[in-house]
């Protein structure tokens, strides 16, 4: 049985002012659900967030415009942050991050509904189809068991097939067939998946080694994937499973049986280089990329007047 989407976006109108002690955001959303006949406790935003992973889609707000053409009313926004103490014990490897906020896209007036620990009740707040920096909505969450029409361009949004977690695309047009790979390294336990190809790069996440993938782009030293729910730029270096041919295949579209020129082009890195010397690179460079990125967010958040729920 599939719920709509557009009722589940209008149910949380007869919570507006009810108070955070009485309504938390997940009890919020909750509510929601169960007004239009779906009654599921899974106990916080973290495992609302996984679960999207698992029976649906996640991605960024605008990542979901260019799957969708917008954001359906109805999904669920969520706020991830890294891993921190606060973070549940039993989210902290499986690298999907901390989901410290979520909320329900209404399509009207400011855009969405959550129950607001800062504002201390039910509430509205800004979402316009895009992320919202000072640490507000940067994830969108699409469930199979609603029915969200059609949406942007006019492609109905599918829905994950036996809650196996993948990359939804519009109606009619065919899936194709991708590669899969594992992540690996050589030391340490986990390897970053980054927004954008290039490790000056300051967003990624923190993907487990072990963890499977799907491959769907390829370039000379980096490989689009999808892991764990995120789809980001992953070095070809810490994919297993790709041949040797395939981690070496072109930005120009070279197939990977196709013959390469064996002579040196100064003017590309040594794909021969030390993994040691380039993991140690990426590590200075995220770090430095790392601290400049929290001034800015604080300086952010301290001109901001308005709080997180």
């Amino acid at each position: 049985m599939k719920y709509s989407a557009e009722e589940f976006s209008r149910a949380g109108d007869q919570f507006l002012g009810r108070s955070y002690e009485e309504m938390d955001c997940q009890a919020l959303v909750e509510r929601m659900m169960a007004a239009v006949g779906y009654k599921r406790d899974l106990g916080g935003s973290n495992s609302w967030y996984r679960e999207c992973l698992k029976n649906g889609w996640v991605g960024t707000p605008e990542e979901c415009l260019r799957e969708f053409g917008s954001v359906p009313k109805g999904a669920l926004l969520f706020i991830r942050e890294e891993v921190s103490a606060s973070t549940p014990g039993k989210f902290w490897d499986d690298g999907v991050g901390d989901i410290t906020h979520m909320g329900v896209k209404t399509g009207r007036g400011d855009g969405a509904i959550h129950s607001s620990h800062s504002r201390g009740c039910v509430c509205t707040s800004k979402f316009k189809d895009r992320t919202i920096p000072n640490g507000g909505w940067n994830r969108v969450g699409l469930l199979d068991v609603f029915e969200y029409g059609n949406v942007g361009d006019g492609s109905a949004v599918p829905h994950s097939r036996n809650g196996q977690n993948r990359s939804l695309v519009p109606n009619g047009e065919k899936e194709e067939k991708r590669m899969k790979g594992t992540v690996t390294a050589k030391s340490g336990s986990t390897v970053k998946l980054r927004q954008k190809p290039g490790t000056d790069c300051p967003i990624y996440w923190d993907i487990p080694v072990g963890t499977e993938m799907e491959i769907v782009d390829q370039r000379e030293n980096w490989s689009k994937c999808i892991c764990s729910g995120l789809t980001g730029w992953m070095k070809n270096d810490f994919i297993g499973g790709l041949s040797a041919r395939e981690r070496t295949r072109t930005a120009a579209g070279v197939p990977a049986h196709a013959p390469r020129a064996t002579s040196p082009d100064p003017l590309r890195p040594n794909p021969l280089q030390s993994e040691t010397e380039e993991t140690e690179k990426d590590e200075a460079l995220a770090l430095l990329a790392d601290v400049y990125q929290e001034l800015q967010d604080l300086c952010e958040r301290i001109l901001s007047a308005v709080g997180r729920g």
